[in-house]
């Protein structure tokens, strides 16, 4: 154990493999047992022994002690730093330090990229070499900020952040391990009798937190208590020493999220004290540290104490107090601003219960920040005087608190709704103000709930539909007291009654609409006389009021043209106002209600109400985001000449979007005549835009999928009359190729004549195509267009299709065909390119002879690469031939070779050797399992690709073959090219199906598991060609 122990310090114990010896002459088995500082113990988390965590370290070795525990010894590093040192061996001890000190030094010209690891090591380095006291304050601190980024471990700029880390590349495996460096760092600092900054204290907080949250992700027990107890402490220290110093979220939100995790009733108490510090002090409340404050309402507020509430609240009277003085200096210095305010506001923002809910809050939380107020700003003062006044009972305002929370919380909706819902809170509001308070927040809370849950769409049950109206009923009775008070303004008065409207609509309690259209009348919201002078002066909040109370009726009764217009006409027979009214309807079911909008426009239309375009251009763009296809498609048939170019191009899109999303799992005879109608025609005065491309042209090929192949073309002609180049060449060819497919040739003739004109490069290619396909097809009608159009050698590769397609009574006899064929060959150019198809087809008609003789006239014109491919053909179909067999076949396939290779210079690639191994595979007599295995090996040698076998090993592990076997093939094409998907991958496959037919089941997994392997790491180099190609 000794031996062990002393190589172990021996290897770490130096920088670089570099073994100290000195530090061992007067090491002992007794001097080998190390402690732990006494001050290391009390700054690291509850006195738990927190060791770096390194692997490769001795478990029984501590670099941090700088004690020994027998005192009669003194520590080792400083004895024999005594002990005066040759020049080599000084330079080895401070290579750490000293750089160490090189990158932490300010003025340091070093700009040496470090990784994370290799600084830790230089650390441990000069630790146990006790030179660690080379290192002055800032550099400390440094220490301390780049262990404590590394521990976070997140790229953001941190408040105490080190503009060190720049320098520090390098993945970092375990970010807990560093903890403890920043732990040692600091205890070093307070040692030497160093002032910790507030950098080093904002770390050493972090540690702790970092340590309680791992013991509050852990099972509790009396001695984790503590510790949490002990770590929650420590970093309440250090926290208290900064927080006055910097109001960044970094430096507040952790620990005020880790006090509320324990769910200890004393932390709690903690940090509801440290959170109204924060409230008092803060200018701006950050909102993550609003979050905190909002959980802690909601989790722990019916467990708080008098004490704590009272002084979170009187941290809000306090804000509210500084936010009134500002407003007084604002008006003063700045005359005028109210009556601007006034006039700047438009129904483009309605104010409605959450935008009054959220400037409540603004005022308590950003009251200090409010430049730009609102008409209502002082009554808005009023109200939150009033609520939490130190003359209220502290029950209400905590209740009134809760009610912000419940509202602002990003909590989950059923948290909100059970909450709400709950209808003990509601009876302890009780005067004007806090009951008009109960009903804003309210509301606002219910229509949040609403919209956060999708639940506002009338084609799914509402689920909690009786509690959302019980609710709704005792807020309007609390409403009732508010407006007999008459101390609200009368426009948040239409702002909380357009918000009963919604909300009733949307649950379907037409009793509470009634009720609620009673009290506009006798609150003479909708007073003629009143009404008159507001229109005059551009009342947007009845108008909203108006809105919403249509909306409702609409979702109770459904759109009655009649209930419609008979409303606005009892209201105001204003035409402009009924313009405006029925817009905002419009803008308002477009989202929640897309059917109920385009009958509203449909009634709107018949009773000849001129539409606003804009109204039509967000319907659109509702439409576009959240509506289905039908409802899309319908409105721009039916709209389309109303809307704008954008407009109509945006709509477009994204039903082009959608159909591409769905076309795989939907289908569309439903919808396609519709969509059709509405485009075709659509774009004969103006093409669409030019992004709108790539969508347009995949929706067209839909259509050719479908049966829509006329329209398609259609289009293709209307838009490219006005814009010749709008659609690409690809797109040509992607649309003839379709229109084959689909027997759509008359089309396809069409889009020929389009593509000769517009791109005659390729439009020969596509003629060849489009005329190949109709004649396998049997359109003879449509190939008599092509008469004469086309190429000598297409016209008689077409004929001779046409007469081997015929049916059986009437299709030539195939020796007839090779004669034929064999004379036009003669006279053919081999550049052509149907030549080789034709002297495949001679040579399937066995006529070999002839082929030769085509063979031996254009080898001495053909290019070497060209001859070979001839070459490999004729092998091919010599290999083929049912007669001879077995040996014969092999005999003359390997003596045409020769011939090939002295008379006509034929050049053998890998091809002929698939070609030679197919012919001998077929000799099964002689080619059994064993011999296959050899022959597979022996091709392996010859530089075929073996899979995941080493180069050395075989994947048969057969010997090398003798030189009397007939199969030894090793100087024939075995150094030219090889190609994957031309060479190999048929060539293994040839040897799994041969292995499988001679039973050897073993062989042929493991060939497939071989091309297996293969075909992966072909695929992964294509990509990096693609990705290489594509950063080009």
């Amino acid at each position: 154990m000794l031996r062990w122990g002393l190589s172990t310090i021996r290897t770490r114990g130096s920088l670089d493999g570099v073994s100290n010896q000195r530090l061992f002459r007067g090491c002992t088995p007794q001097t080998c047992q190390i402690n732990r500082s006494p001050y290391a113990k009390a700054i690291s988390p509850a006195g738990l022994a927190i060791e770096p965590d390194v692997s490769s370290e001795a478990p029984h070795a501590d670099p941090a002690a700088p004690h020994i525990r027998d005192s009669n010894v003194k520590h080792v590093a400083v004895e024999e730093d005594r002990v005066p040192l040759g020049p080599r061996n000084a330079q080895v001890d401070t290579i750490a330090i000293d750089a160490l000190r090189s990158f932490l030094s300010q003025d340091s010209v070093d700009t040496n990229i470090y990784t994370p690891n290799k600084l830790r090591r230089l650390y441990r380095s000069a630790e146990w070499r006790g030179h660690l006291g080379h290192l002055d304050s800032s550099m400390l601190s440094t220490l301390i900020s780049v262990f404590g980024c590394l521990s976070i471990g997140s790229h953001e700029r941190r408040v105490y952040g080190s503009p060190l880390l720049s320098r520090l590349q390098g993945e970092v495996v375990n970010r807990c391990s560093y903890w403890p460096f920043v732990l040692k760092a600091a205890s070093l600092k307070m040692q030497r009798g160093m002032v910790l900054t507030d950098s080093d204290r904002f770390w050493l907080m972090r540690g702790a937190l970092a340590a309680s949250e791992d013991l509050i992700s852990k099972s509790c027990d009396k001695a984790s208590q503590k510790q949490l107890a002990v770590l929650i402490n420590r970093a309440r220290i250090h926290y208290y020493a900064i927080r006055s110093h910097s109001f960044h979220p970094d430096v507040h939100v952790p620990y005020l999220q880790t006090l509320l995790n324990t769910n200890d009733p004393r932390c709690v108490e903690i940090l509801a004290k440290d959170m109204s510090y924060v409230l008092r002090t803060h200018r701006s409340c950050h909102p993550k540290a609003l979050q905190v404050f909002y959980h802690l309402i909601l989790e722990h507020g019916t467990t708080l104490s008098n004490k704590a509430r009272e002084a979170v609240i009187s941290s809000l009277w306090l804000r509210l107090q500084e936010a009134r003085r500002t407003c007084h200096v604002q008006s003063q210095s700045e005359s005028g601003l109210a009556t601007t305010d006034v006039d700047s506001f438009r129904f483009n923002l309605p104010v409605d219960v959450s935008y009054i809910a959220r400037y409540l809050s603004a005022l308590l939380f950003q009251g200090q920040d409010c430049r730009s107020l609102h008409h209502h700003h002082s009554w808005f003062m009023e109200e939150v005087f009033t609520v939490l006044s130190p003359s209220q009972e502290l029950s209400y305002r905590w209740m009134a608190l809760t009610l912000v929370a419940l509202f602002q919380s990003f909590s989950g909706v059923g948290i909100i709704g059970s909450a709400l819902l709950d209808d003990a809170p509601l009876e302890q509001l009780q005067s004007p103000a806090t009951s008009c308070w109960q009903v804003i927040v309210g509301l606002a809370t219910i229509e949040k709930l609403l919209k956060t849950s999708a639940l506002s769409s009338t084609e799914r049950p509402l689920p909690g539909r009786d509690s959302i109206r019980d609710t709704l009923r005792t807020l309007y009775g609390r409403w009732l007291q508010a407006l007999d008070a008459k101390t609200v303004p009368r426009g948040i008065a239409c702002a909380i009654m357009a918000s009963f409207f919604k909300v009733a609509g949307i649950v379907h309690d037409a009793s509470l609409v009634e009720g609620c259209l009673a009290s506009c009348d006798l609150g003479m919201l909708w007073e003629p006389a009143i009404f008159k002078s507001l229109t005059k002066h551009d009342d947007y909040s009845n108008i909203f009021m108006t809105t919403q109370y249509l909306v409702a009726l609409l979702r109770l009764h459904g759109p009655n043209a009649d209930m419609v217009l008979r409303t606005i006409d009892a209201v105001s027979t204003d035409v402009q106002w009924q313009r405006g009214v029925l817009s905002s309807v419009v803008i308002e079911l477009a989202s929640t209600g897309p059917d109920l909008a385009l009958a509203v426009l449909d009634i709107v239309k018949k009773a000849g109400i001129a539409i606003d375009v804009g109204l039509l251009n967000t319907l659109a763009i509702s439409l576009t985001s959240g509506g289905t296809l039908e409802r899309a498609v319908q409105f721009l048939k039916d709209w389309k000449s109303r809307l704008a170019q954008e407009q109509r191009d945006m709509l477009l899109g994204a039903i082009a979007h959608r159909i591409h999303e769905v076309k795989d799992v939907r289908p569309f005879s439903k919808i396609l005549a519709s969509l059709v109608d509405a485009i075709v025609g659509l774009y004969d005065s103006q093409p669409p835009s030019i992004h709108l491309r790539q969508l347009l042209q995949g929706m067209l090929l839909i259509w050719c999928h479908h049966g829509r192949a006329s329209e398609a073309v259609d289009v293709v002609l209307g838009i490219t009359r006005n814009a010749p180049g709008y659609f690409t060449p690809p797109f040509f060819c992607r649309l003839c190729r379709t229109l084959s497919q689909h027997r759509q040739f008359k089309s396809a003739v069409k889009v020929l004549a389009l593509a000769k004109s517009l791109y005659p490069s390729i439009a020969r290619r596509l003629m060849i195509m489009v005329a190949n396909t109709a004649t396998r097809a049997g359109a003879t009608k449509i190939m008599e267009g092509f008469h004469g159009q086309l190429s000598r050698s297409a016209n008689f590769y077409i004929w001779y299709r046409t007469q081997l397609n015929l049916p059986s009574e009437r299709r030539a006899p195939r020796n007839v065909m090779s004669l034929k064929l064999s004379a036009f060959l003669c006279n053919l150019s081999h550049k052509d390119p149907t030549f080789e198809y034709l002297f495949g087809e001679l040579l399937k008609s066995g006529r070999v002879l002839a082929s030769k003789r085509i063979f031996a006239r254009v080898a001495s014109v053909a290019s070497p690469s060209r001859r070979t491919v001839l070459g490999n053909l004729l092998l091919h179909g010599v290999s083929t031939q049912p007669t001879p067999r077995n040996a014969r076949r092999l005999r003359k396939l390997l003596w045409l070779i020769e011939e090939l290779t002295s008379r006509y210079e034929f050049q053998p690639d890998r091809v002929t050797v698939n070609i030679i191994v197919k012919a001998m595979i077929s000799w099964r007599a002689i080619f059994d399992s064993v011999r296959l295995r050899d022959l597979f090996d022996h091709l392996i040698r010859g530089g075929y690709p073996s899979g995941d076998y080493l180069s050395q090993d075989l994947p048969f592990g057969t010997a090398h073959p003798s030189f009397g076997r007939p199969f030894m093939v090793g100087k024939i094409g075995l150094s030219s090219h090889l190609d994957f998907e031309r060479h190999v991958k048929p060539l293994y496959r040839m040897f799994v199906k041969a292995f499988y037919v001679r039973g050897d089941v073993e062989a042929a997994r493991r060939v497939a598991g071989i091309l297996r392997v293969e075909e992966g790491r072909h695929k992964c180099a294509n990509a990096r060609e693609r990705e290489d190609l594509g950063a080009s």
